[in-house]
Parts: C-alpha cells; structure tokens; sequence
C-alpha cells in the first residue's frame, strides 16, 4: 500500500506536508484551512481540463488527506515530532524516544463519560456479561468478593441481579455449586457492604478537596491578576504625575539682584 508520504513525493516531489500546501510548521488552522482552499480550488477535478483530469484527482485525494491530517490535534502532534504519519509508522522499529503516548491519541479516539455509560448499559444482561460472570465464578470458586472485582460494571449494590444471573447460569450449564456461593455468611456480605461505602465516602473527600484545590488556585489566579494591574496604574499615575503635574506647578519668581555700581 503506497503511504501519504509516498504519494506526496509522487504527485508534488517532497514528503513535507506542509512544503506540498505551501504553507508552514508554523501555519495556524486557520491558514492550513486557507491553504488547502487555495490548492482544492486549482486541483479539484471539475476545474481542470479533461485530460488532466485523472492527475488533478489524486492530488485533490493528497491534499485532502493532509489536510484531514493537520486538521487533527494529535495527528499534527504526531507528525511535527516524527516526520512521519500514522500509515507509515512501523512499531517494531520505533526508537525510545518515540513519542508513543501522542502515537496511541492519533490512532484511537478519546473516550468520553458518555462512551462508558454507554457501554455500560450494553453490557450489562449482555453475553459478554454472562461469560464473564462465569468466569469469575468458576476462578473465584463462587467468592462474590472475588466476582465483584473482577467482572466490569459490578458492585455491592447490585448484589441480587449478579447472583440471580450466576443461578441461572448454574442451571443451565451444571456448574458446580461452591459453597461460598450458596452459603456466604452474612457477615461477610456486610463487610462488603462496609468496604464500598467508605471507599465512596473517600472518593467523595478526594473530589470536595480536588474541587476546593482548583477554587483556591483561580482565586489566587485572580488575587494575583487584580494585584498586578493595580502595580500597573500605579506606575500609570506615576508617569502621568510626572509628565503634567510638574509642567503645572507655578514657576518660581526669578531672584532679582541689584548691581552695584
């Protein structure tokens, strides 16, 4: 597969993205916008002559990718630091400082609240769900603490719906039957119950103090601002008392002095 880098050096003689829109590393969005106009409009395969058509099409193709390319935060990242673009990145020969973090953004796109809760509620009652039940009950031996932890989504609070679905799994494919399953003391599960309400009351400590951090940081951001302006028009009063004042001020009467003759 020929690569954007590849096709760039084909149809406009450099691998430069920026050298093929006539533009810059510099450039802001703004005028990589502006110069993929300017470059559309002369290569766009209903504005050139018939039969330089099938050349105007790709080069219309390559500017378009760069820039869908430059258009994208990361990617741009990506490039400005490696010289390269994601289809023609091979892993395997990555030095140590590559910068992998900027790589993964650029391929995989992030993942929102939104997407989770998302996934969440598919997952929950889904397949994936009952085979992962079955796998933490069969590794776990039937320990719900066990069972918890390791299948996605679950919690304490949904106690009943998990073993309800595990049961159901039981019967159907003749698990056995622990008894750390079938016969958890009480006190174990309220222990359980005991564990995840601290460590909610804690996450919710975190988040206060996190908050509280954040809001002392702006009002000292604006304590120092207000302060910084005020310097500023003292400094402005003071020229401005320099510059009129003393041009104001009555002149002194010139000493007279009799000569003698």
């Amino acid at each position: 597969m020929t690569t954007l880098l590849q096709l760039c050096n084909k149809y406009f003689g450099t691998e430069n993205l920026y050298e093929v829109l006539k533009t810059n590393k510099t450039a802001t969005d703004k005028e990589v916008r502006k110069a993929y106009y300017v470059l559309s409009m002369k290569y766009h395969p209903d504005k050139v002559n018939e039969k330089d058509k099938p050349e105007a099409t790709e080069k219309f193709k390559v500017i378009s990718r760069i820039h869908a390319l430059l258009s994208d935060a990361d990617k741009r990242k990506l490039y400005n630091d490696t010289g390269s673009v994601d289809d023609d990145i091979d892993p395997t020969s990555a030095t140590e400082d590559f910068p992998w973090e900027t790589y993964w953004r650029s391929i995989f796109r992030k993942i929102t609240d939104d997407d989770i809760r998302e996934y969440e509620l598919k997952y929950k009652g889904s397949d994936d769900e009952k085979r992962d039940l079955k796998k933490g009950y069969l590794a776990g031996k039937g320990d719900m603490d066990f069972i918890i932890n390791m299948v996605p989504f679950s919690s304490v609070y949904e106690e009943d719906r998990i073993r309800e679905a595990l049961e159901k799994i039981i019967e159907e494919e003749d698990l056995p039957r622990y008894e750390e399953f079938t016969n958890e003391l009480p006190s174990k599960k309220k222990k359980r119950l005991a564990k995840a309400k601290r460590e909610e009351a804690q996450c919710e400590l975190d988040m206060k103090k996190e908050k509280k951090n954040d809001s002392n940081d702006l009002i000292m951001a604006i304590k120092k601002r207000s302060a910084e302006r005020a310097e500023q028009m003292d400094s402005f009063v003071a020229r401005m008392e320099a510059k009129y004042c003393q041009s104001n001020r009555p002149k002194k009467a010139k000493k007279i002095t009799k000569k003698t003759k």
